[in-house]
């Protein structure tokens, strides 16, 4: 019973892999690309105004997410919510990782992904040839309704409603993008709200607002420490753990 189980598992994987196999093979086909896109690292931008600015990387690999390999980058250089300049900050910081020896960065895509149309296709484009490095781009772009379109290129729009395997394996990269990105901006979101709050005490700023968080992880633990507990964080007095503690404890 045992081997037949393992044969048949042997089986499923086998017939899964060459399903995936032909779904990259339909979408190279489609992109005319050179090589099959055994990696693509696809990319998103969320933000609420101009704050916690927020890049997701997502990588799929023989077809299938690969979440130890995503990373998002807190855009730094952005003065406002410009999608293009932050995509280009975000891949310009992925990019100058490549051939190193980080697991993730050291290795290039075959394909990059953008949520976005030919304006961001564009500019990534752009940045690609000023770093001399070759990689198909290609945006995903929705419709009114928030959900895939169609697939465009410098060149225009490439139609794939025609291959609904390869139309839904988009449909799915994009949404992953976007709930991982809109994840990773929420949580920063957070922290920043909470440190902010605690800037309100007297006597603490970014700083040790910042240390305070590092230590403590939240408001509520931070809330249940002992003023010793607080005055043991790294240039925060005993004054300033019995004010924030005041604080805490009054909301």
């Amino acid at each position: 019973m045992a081997q037949r189980d393992a044969v048949r598992h042997s089986m499923t994987r086998r017939r899964r892999d060459d399903t995936d196999e032909k779904l990259l093979a339909s979408l190279a086909s489609l992109l005319h690309l050179e090589v099959l896109p055994e990696k693509i690292e696809a990319y998103d931008i969320s933000n609420m105004g101009s704050e916690n600015i927020t890049a997701g990387m997502i990588v799929v690999e023989n077809g299938k997410f690969s979440k130890k390999h995503y990373r998002h980058f807190k855009i730094k250089g952005n003065n406002g919510p410009d999608d293009y300049q932050a995509m280009e900050e975000a891949l310009r910081r992925r990019l100058s990782h490549a051939g190193g020896a980080d697991e993730s960065f050291g290795t290039l895509p075959d394909l990059i992904l953008l949520d976005g149309g030919a304006g961001h296709v564009s500019t990534i484009c752009q940045l690609l040839h000023t770093l001399h490095i070759s990689v198909p781009v290609f945006g995903m772009v929705k419709d009114e309704h928030h959900k895939t379109r169609t697939i465009v290129s410098e060149d225009g729009e490439v139609s794939i409603a025609r291959e609904p395997e390869v139309f839904r394996f988009i449909y799915r990269i994009q949404e992953e993008v976007h709930r991982y990105t809109i994840s990773r901006m929420s949580a920063a979101k957070g922290k920043s709200m909470k440190q902010s709050s605690l800037e309100k005490v007297p006597g603490i700023g970014p700083a040790k607002a910042k240390k305070l968080l590092l230590q403590f992880k939240t408001l509520a633990a931070l809330r249940s420490a002992s003023v010793e507990e607080i005055a043991a964080v790294p240039t925060v007095t005993r004054e300033n753990a019995a004010a924030v503690l005041e604080f805490l404890q009054s909301k």
